[in-house]
This record gives structure tokens, sequence and C-alpha cells, in this order.
């Protein structure tokens, strides 16, 4: 009975051990895993960025004229300026020298043999991490020694012609950065490191001593091998066993860049709190088992005792001691009934008194044993329980460290059920929703943030994923509108990944504000579609706008005028009086092309002298020769410039459309026929309104 006890002791505490081990392990493996997954998204997102940087910088018409070089170099110190992480951004020609740059760094100097400029003249290019090459002299010291990532594009003059390739050199401090965000304050504490190793197996990023030097483990190879992150244990260079979390970069669209992410904790820190409960287990088990052999040796002197009574009456009576009674054992049934047969054999005529005193023995003992019974169970009762807490503390303790890790988190957070329900609502989702979070725990998420109109597209998303798995949005980026808890929408960038776990499906949510992004970006479309010295728009918003104005012509089955129209003479102003007054003629006219028409018109730069102007609801062809005949009027007045005054004059070409009878008549053809009304103004002899033909074109 003894080995028994012992053995189901052992059997018990190393069940328990084994079950806490892996639950302490699997912890410890998600959080790294999540770690790795955030780094990766960060880093991700961050190229991302740089990228339309870099698409928005080539389209910036000054960029693409490509003669005023200080305004340039002003273009390049302000995004510097926004972007400190920038170390040098520059222009070269197609020779490859530096027109420029960022602080006047390396103007003059020739890039022609470095790979950005190469390969960035046969389209948009990214370079992996690299020591600096020509900018190290040149750069303040820094802690760190200068790693840059470059990225650099064509750049096409508005002609379409090759003009060069315009370089970003971004500072690998920006990695860093990240880094130490995302590890504040879990990194100092829980001794959690992040290692970005590139596809040859060198460390960019890391501990001190380790980067610039091979790394390949588990961890690293299992990262370049699959494209969804995962976690390991392993053991390290240095022979220390780590719990690594891995992602991969460059999974996905843009300028693909390949770098595994490891996030990794010491296996004795990650486990630590496993090994003081194992202590504690094992102290308990010892203590239990130690109880439990004491009371088993109890238990079988009691089972003996009684049989050792009953030989020794016996032994007595046979001996010649009939006075010696037989004792009435009752201390189980066993007993009870060989004692109960010698005590009738002896003394039959005190049969009925006998059983009536065993059966009220009988009874108490049997409330007795019960009693015990049920003393026993309480304890092993009280002893499970003491367990349960025990296990309830360290997942308390572990929720508080992944809760501290996501509140800490640069992007809102948000987690749901597969109801739905929020159960995760950190800081920053309440500075970017609105909503504190006591009051979303538990509701709708969709009620909460998805618009009124979207929201029944989610739930359709919803059933689809929770009924065969696929979705366009779980391990996707995607930008969408959010709803604010005080009504408005914004633009966010958001990515969803989905837990499979055994009490159900969960589903979590880093969401990031893009106004300012969005807001830069039409920016930028706005400046790409404006005609830089006069402030009209060019022939990209002419070429947007003609069709769309002769699409409403036909709705409205209404005329619709196009003038095409030059400066008469405008040659001889530049070679008399320079460019400069040529540009302020330039811009005097346009003023008074835009005075000359209503507002619901269009006036449009094409090139150097050439303007055109949309006229639409017009009644007949003869409305259309009067604007113009008003307009010749007003430019025959003397032009005062800055240092002279000149009198001007200017050939107007008329091309009407006419839905009802030139249906078949598109944009070019339009364009076409007013070029050319112009022409034979001119060959008229100039100063005048020529309306084109139908043939014309």
């Amino acid at each position: 009975m003894v080995i028994t006890v012992l053995i189901t002791t052992v059997s018990v505490l190393i069940l328990v051990d084994q079950f806490t081990r892996g639950y302490a392990r699997s912890e410890s493996e998600t959080r790294m895993k999540q770690l790795a997954w955030q780094m990766q998204d960060a880093l991700e997102r961050g190229m991302r960025e740089r990228e339309i940087d870099l698409r928005l910088l080539v389209q910036r018409p000054s960029v693409r004229a490509g003669r005023d070089l200080p305004r340039v170099r002003r273009v390049f110190n302000e995004l510097q300026a926004n972007v400190p992480h920038y170390a040098w951004i520059g222009l070269a020609n197609p020779e490859g020298t530096v027109m420029v740059a960022t602080n006047g760094l390396l103007e003059g100097a020739s890039v022609a043999q470095r790979p950005w400029f190469q390969e960035g003249s046969k389209g948009e290019y990214a370079a992996d991490f690299h020591p600096a090459v020509l900018l190290a002299q040149k750069l303040p010291p820094q802690s760190n020694p200068w790693r840059f990532v470059d990225l650099s594009a064509p750049v096409h003059d508005l002609d379409g012609h090759y003009l060069g390739v315009v370089g970003l050199h971004l500072s690998w401090s920006w990695a860093r950065d990240i880094a130490a965000k995302l590890l504040d304050p879990a990194g100092n504490r829980y001794d959690v490191e992040v290692i970005i190793v590139r596809d040859d197996g060198t460390v960019i990023l890391g501990p001190k001593g380790m980067e610039e030097t091979k790394l390949d483990t588990p961890s690293v190879r299992a990262a370049q091998a699959a494209d969804n992150g995962g976690s390991v244990i392993e053991t390290g260079p240095d022979g220390r066993r780590y719990v690594s979390g891995y992602a991969r970069t460059g999974v996905k669209g843009g300028m693909k860049l390949h770098w595994s992410v490891i996030v990794r904790q010491p296996e004795t820190v990650a486990l630590a709190a496993f090994r003081d409960l194992e202590k504690r287990v094992i102290v308990v088990g010892a203590l239990s088992g130690v109880v439990l052999v004491l009371l088993a040796i109890l238990l079988t002197r009691r089972l003996v005792g009684p049989i050792n009574a009953l030989s020794a009456a016996l032994e007595l009576r046979a001996a010649g001691r009939p006075d010696v009674p037989i004792p009435q054992i009752n201390s189980y049934r066993e007993i009870q009934l060989l004692s109960s047969t010698l005590v009738n054999m002896v003394e039959r005529e005190e049969t009925y008194l006998r059983e009536v005193r065993s059966l009220n023995e009988s009874l108490e003992q049997r409330v007795a044993e019960r009693t015990s019974r049920l003393h026993e169970t309480a304890s092993a009762l009280q002893e499970a329980l003491d367990q349960q807490q025990a296990n309830q503390i360290q997942l308390e303790e572990s929720a508080a460290e992944l809760r501290a890790i996501l509140e800490n988190a640069q992007d809102a957070f948000i987690a749901a059920d597969e109801h739905g329900h929020v159960v995760e609502w950190n800081r920053q989702a309440e500075l970017l929703l609105g909503w504190p979070r006591d009051q979303v725990m538990g509701r709708d998420m969709a009620e909460l943030i998805i618009p009124p109109d979207m929201r029944g597209a989610h739930n359709r998303g919803m059933a689809q994923f929770l009924k065969d798995g696929t979705s366009v949005v779980i391990n996707n980026r995607i930008e969408l509108q959010a709803l604010h808890h005080d009504g408005h929408e914004l633009p966010i960038e958001i990515t969803v990944g989905h837990v499979k776990r055994q009490s159900g499906h969960l589903f979590i949510a880093f969401l990031h504000d893009i106004t300012e992004r969005l807001a830069f970006r039409d920016q930028m479309r706005e400046l790409a579609l404006t005609d830089v010295l006069t402030s009209l728009p060019n022939r990209r918003a002419f070429s947007d706008r003609l069709p769309e104005g002769m699409m409403r012509a036909r709705r409205a089955d209404q005329l619709l005028a196009l003038f095409f129209m030059d400066i008469d003479g405008f040659k001889g102003v530049n070679d008399r009086y320079g460019h400069e007054a040529g540009d302020e003629l330039l811009i005097e006219f346009a003023r008074r092309l835009q005075r000359s028409v209503r507002d619901v018109d269009t006036v449009a730069r094409l090139a150097g002298d050439e303007f055109v102007v949309i006229l639409e609801n017009l009644q007949t062809q003869e409305d259309a020769v009067m604007v113009a005949e008003k307009i010749l009027v007003t430019i025959r007045e003397p032009f005062q410039l800055t240092h002279s005054t000149v009198n001007i004059s200017s050939s107007i070409g008329v091309a009407v459309y006419q839905p009802n009878l030139d249906g078949e008549v598109g944009p070019e053809e339009l364009l076409s026929m007013a070029d050319k009304a112009m022409y034979a103004a001119k060959r008229l002899g100039k100063n005048r309104v020529e309306l084109g033909r139908a043939g014309d074109a």
C-alpha cells in the first residue's frame, strides 16, 4: 500500500509539471511570435511610406522641370526635415553627376558606379543594408557607424525625356528606432532582443557585438523558408537556450527587401515563473507524499490489530481459559463476521443482545468512516483548488505582460471574438477612435467603428470566413474609413490577423491613422495638375477636363467650344527683354484670360505660350466667337511689365462640339480642329479669330 501511494503521488507531480511547463512555453512562444509580427509590420509599413515619398518626389513639377536647382534643393531639404531618417537626398544627371542634393552634399561628385544610380535609371529600386561609401566622411559622426538602405527611381521631364535619377539614403537608425519603441518597456525588464538578418545570413540589426556577423539558427532558416511567421525554441551561438519568434518582410508587394525578423528571449527568463511554481509543486507534493505514507502505515496497523486480538483470545481459550471472552470487533466487515461467528459459538444465548449491540456499534463506525472519507475528500479538493489558484495567478501574470506590451504599442490594437464582441482595446485605440476601454468591452465592434454603409459587407465577410476560412481582409493591409465616437469618419490603415483557439476564433487588428498621408497625397496630386508658372491647370489637367466637359455636353445636349491660342510675337519679347520678362508676360496673359471668361469655364496652359479655353453650356457658335473677340480686345491692351511696356496680340482657333452632329468626334479630334484653326488665323494675318471646320480634324 505504501508503494502504491508513493507511485500515485509521483505520477500526479509529473503530470502537473509537464502540463505547466508546456503551457508556460506555449505562452512565451506566442508573445515572441507576436512581437516579431509587429516588428515586421512596422518595417514594411515604413518602407511603403518611403516608396510613396519617392514616387511623389519624382512626380513633383519642380523636380521634373530640372532647371531651378535651388528650388529642387529646398524640396529635398523640406522632405529631409519632415523625415529626419533621410541621411541624404539627391538628383544625378544621366551621366551620374550629382546636380543637387540636401545641404549641397556630394554636388558635382560622380555616382555613376553606385548601384542605386545604375539600377534606379532602369526603374524603381531598393538597395539592401550597406555601409556608407561617398558620404562616410561628409556626414556628422554618431555612436553607430553610418549604414543605409537606398531607394531610387528615374526622373523624366514634363515632355517625357529622361532627366536623371533621384536617390534617397535612408539611415539604418530608422530600424533601430522601431526596435527600441517596440521593446520599450518589455526589452529591459524581460531581456527581449530584436535581430534582423539578411538572406545571406548577415545580422544587420541586433545586440551589441552581433551586428554584421553571420547567424545561422533554426529561427533564421525557418523565417527564410516560410512566408508566415512562427516560433521555435533553439540554442543560440552563445550556447544559451532561447524562445524565438520569427517573421519575414518582403512577402507582399512593393520594393521587396527580404529580411528575417527574429525576436527572442532566454528560456530561463521566459520560464522563470514556471520554475518558481515547479519548486512549490515539488515541496507540496513531497509533504503530501509523506503524510499519505504515514496514513497508509496507520491504516495497515489498524487492519492487522483486530486480527491479532482475535488470535490472542482464541489461543487463551485453547489453553484452558474459557472465561476469556471472544472480543467483538467491528473495524471492517470481514473481521466483524469472523468475530460474530466465534461469539455465537461460545455465547449463543446472548446472540440477540450482541446483535443489537453489534448493530449500534456498526452504525457508529460507519458514520465515523464516512466522516473520515468526507474529510479526506475535502482535503483533496482544497489541494486542487490551491493548484488551480496558482495556475490562475500565472495566467494573470502572463496576460498582464501581454497587455503591457499592447498598451505601449505605437498603433491602435483591437481584439474581437467570432461574434464580433470586443475583448481587447488598448490606449492607442482610445485616442484614435474616441471610445474609452470600459465602454466598449463586450460590445459589437461593427456598431462602434464601422460606418453604417459598410456593416453589411463586414457581416457577410465575417460569415464567409467562419464558414470556409476565405477572406480578402485577413493578413492583408488595407485602407478604409473608420467611425469615430463623435460620428465623423477618419481614414485608417488596418491589418487584421486571426488566431484559432479551443474556445473559438480570435480576430486581432492594428489600426493606423493615415489622415496626414492622404492629405499629402492629395496635395501632391494637385501640384501635378497645376502649371508652376501661371498656376493654371496644366496639360494633364486639361486632358482630364476636356472629355468630362464633352460628356456633360452630350448629356445636356448643349454646345461646347474649345479655343486654341498663342501669343503673336512672344519670341520677340523673349529675345529683346529676356526670359524673366517673358515669364512675367505669360503670367499676366493668363490673368487676362481668366478675367475674360466665366468661373465655370476652364483656362489651361499646354506649353510655352500655348493656351486653351473650354467654354460649356453655349447656345450657338456665335456665342463662342463673341467670347473669343472679347479676349482679343483684352489682349490688345498694353502689358505693363517690370522694366518695359509691350503690345502684343493673339491668334485664336475655335472648335465647336455639337453633340447631335459631332457625336463621333473625340477630345483629340476636337483639339486638332482648334489647333488647325489657330494656324489658319496666323496665316490670315494673326490677331484674329478663326472658326474650325468639321473636316479639319
